[in-house]
């Protein structure tokens, strides 16, 4: 896929669905991505100290896809985000290949530059994009339906709940996709099972 300011969240969706069909057809979770990223696709994945302080990002993906650089802090304290990550950076191989292998870093000491250059609103596109391939990847909708139905069961929710009714373990459906309860709780309101108010993130943010 070449332009990323015409993909369609359908073809996002159609590539996510065909990355897991291709790589991880058995659907067990947690969805093993750091070793579909490193065994099938053969991307290396190395650890940088200090590339959150001194470039302002936890993980890139470099032009050629052949290694994704990661944050050595991050991924050791951070494993379920890191997992989130790596899905995002695959996400661009798979969503954007063609304009990244013209556009793309080539390396840690290019990021700042090519993130400055880069315009604003195709780079929130781009990251947008991947984000949401990596939540389809490592939350796929079949398997979330059927645990969802059975925690609401298990609760007596409504079969759109608001976000503030959830019970306190929800956090525990997160663990098995191994994410974090955050990135559970936006893939729930996309698919429009559990409602989040105006406002929510904002004051999430602030704790």
């Amino acid at each position: 896929m070449n332009d990323p300011a015409i993909l369609t969240l359908r073809q996002v969706q159609n590539t996510a669905s065909e990355f897991l069909r291709r790589y991880h057809p058995a659907l067990t979770i947690p969805i093993p991505i750091e070793e579909i990223t490193e065994l099938q696709l053969k991307i290396k994945i190395i650890l940088i100290k200090g590339l959150v302080r001194d470039f302002g990002v936890n993980a890139f993906i470099t032009q050629g896809f052949e290694t994704i650089v990661i944050d050595e802090m991050m991924y050791v304290r951070q494993p379920e985000r890191i997992r989130f990550t790596i899905a995002e950076e695959v996400g661009h191989l798979f969503l954007h290949k063609t304009w990244y292998e013209k556009n793309g870093p080539k390396d840690a000491g290019d990021y700042l530059t090519w993130q400055e250059q880069l315009d604003g609103k195709l780079f929130d596109y781009i990251e947008r994009q991947a984000k949401t391939f990596a939540s389809m990847v490592l939350m796929p909708e079949t398997i979330l339906y059927k645990l969802w139905e059975r925690f609401r069961n298990r609760y007596n929710l409504p079969s759109s709940c608001s976000v503030y009714s959830i019970p306190d373990t929800f956090p525990d459906i997160a663990h098995t996709f191994a994410v974090s309860p955050d990135s559970l709780l936006v893939r729930l309101s996309f698919l429009k099972l559990v409602t989040v108010p105006d406002g929510f993130w904002n004051k999430v943010k602030r704790r």
